[in-house]
């Protein structure tokens, strides 16, 4: 399916900052699986941008606003063919243990470190995952995504971009994120390689209500290559999802991520949309890059006093709440 996804970045400071350097993974990948038709970047103050590839082949877009300012904005808008990956969970018969030992290239996908944390408490909850013996790699993962299901529930606005696996065991509860660095740490512990997929799922919504990015992770089966699984649903990948990063985990692959000079607070907001679009004939992808108007300054702007609050801000004030009872 063509799914087309905007991404949109507010980052504001309580007062003016310079030299930011920013980060951006909001590109995502062609795969097999998946074939990008169009992708547009905006940021704000305009600026010079860059791009590399990162070690896992992601999509890396930067630049620096060297003058005083207190505010950035970016947008991408993305245009994304999309098909279900294969194979289904339940068709991936590979034996586990897997045999050893591992082609040296998946080996950092086996560690524990970063929000990973190997705990006797996560060793405690691993232990407790009982699938039947000798199950298939498919079997074990369905089984271990079932233990998790049991211990916790998809909650917002418990955990934070930095929780750990100890956080989420302590909290039962958390977010997509939660959900994928947990099904990470549990496979790792029994010697299977998998990693963090950041990404977009398309929901239809019956209303303008933001979408969100996603998290979900991918493992690797001797028969099969990579195979997707989605532990936050339950569920297989399909062409709902829309791949953007892989890495170790979330600290690979933020969306965005940076440093500045100054003395000041930032506050994030960020707004996700997706839909279903007309499909389409993909042939070269249509890269573009814009700038959005924001100012920037030599030196810090005076910001004008606040004018004294006065009788007649008051009688203004009795006469607006009256007009809207």
């Amino acid at each position: 399916m063509f799914l087309e996804v905007e991404h949109h970045l507010w980052l504001e400071y309580d007062t003016f900052i310079n030299e930011s350097y920013v980060e951006l993974r909001l590109q995502p990948k062609t795969l097999p699986r998946q074939a990008v038709a169009a992708f547009l970047l905006a940021v704000g103050p305009p600026t010079t941008m860059q791009r590399y590839r990162d070690w896992n082949d992601n999509h890396v877009h930067h630049f620096t606003v060297t003058k005083f300012h207190d505010r950035i904005e970016v947008l991408s808008r993305s245009l994304v063919d999309t098909r279900p990956p294969s194979p289904a969970l339940d068709a991936v018969g590979d034996a586990t243990p897997l045999a050893a030992p591992l082609p040296p290239h998946l080996e950092d996908w086996l560690s524990l470190g970063g929000p990973l944390s190997e705990t006797p408490r996560l060793r405690r909850f691993s232990a407790g995952a009982k699938p039947p013996r000798n199950a298939p790699l498919g079997a074990l993962v369905h089984g271990l995504s079932e233990h998790m299901q049991r211990h916790f529930k998809y909650e917002k606005n418990v955990t934070r971009y930095d929780s750990t696996t100890e956080d989420f065991l302590r909290l039962g509860a958390g977010v997509c994120q939660d959900f994928a660095h947990m099904m990470l740490a549990l496979l790792r512990l029994r010697g299977i390689p998998c990693r963090y997929v950041s990404g977009y799922l398309h929901v239809e919504r019956e209303s303008t209500e933001p979408s969100q990015s996603h998290a979900w992770i991918e493992f690797h089966a001797p028969a099969h290559g990579w195979v997707a699984f989605d532990p936050t649903h339950h569920r297989d990948v399909d062409e709902r999802y829309v791949v953007v990063a892989h890495g170790r985990h979330y600290d690979d692959v933020p969306p965005n991520k940076g440093l500045y000079r100054g003395h000041a607070d930032e506050t994030l907001r960020a707004e996700v949309h997706t839909r279903a679009a007309a499909r389409k004939t993909v042939s070269d992808l249509h890269e573009e890059i814009r700038h959005i108007d924001l100012p920037v300054y030599q030196e810090i702007p005076e910001r004008p006093a606040p004018r004294p609050y006065s009788a007649a801000d008051e009688v203004a004030a009795q006469q607006q709440q009256q007009q809207q009872q």
